[in-house]
């Protein structure tokens, strides 16, 4: 498990958690834009508009540099992909919501 974490790197693992981290704060994202609520209302939605650029864009190289390598470079980097898309959903999906909000009013 440790040795896949390894595999998998520090910078793609960090962002993968901030992406997580990042899926509960939806819930604070209304708060009035005062103290903490500056975070949640204005940084915490920005950011996440970010990552899911970056773990898409991240997804992508990953699938272009498959091309041509030995089957247990393929099952690393796609691994890397999966992990990249399931982040990425999950903000799209808890994220969408809200963003879509916005849209209507």
């Amino acid at each position: 498990m440790i040795d896949k974490l390894k595999q998998i790197g520090g910078l793609r693992l960090t962002l993968v958690l901030l992406a997580l981290l990042s899926l509960p704060l939806v819930m604070f994202a209304d708060m009035e834009p005062q103290g903490i609520g500056v975070m949640t209302a204005y940084i915490v939605p920005s950011l996440v508009v970010l990552f899911f650029f970056v773990l898409m864009l991240d997804a992508l190289m990953n699938r272009v540099f498959m091309i041509e390598q030995p089957p247990q470079e393929q099952a690393l980097r796609r691994l890397r992909m999966w992990l990249d898309l399931a982040a990425a959903g999950g903000l799209l999906l808890v994220w969408g919501t809200y963003f879509r909000s916005l849209l209507q009013l």
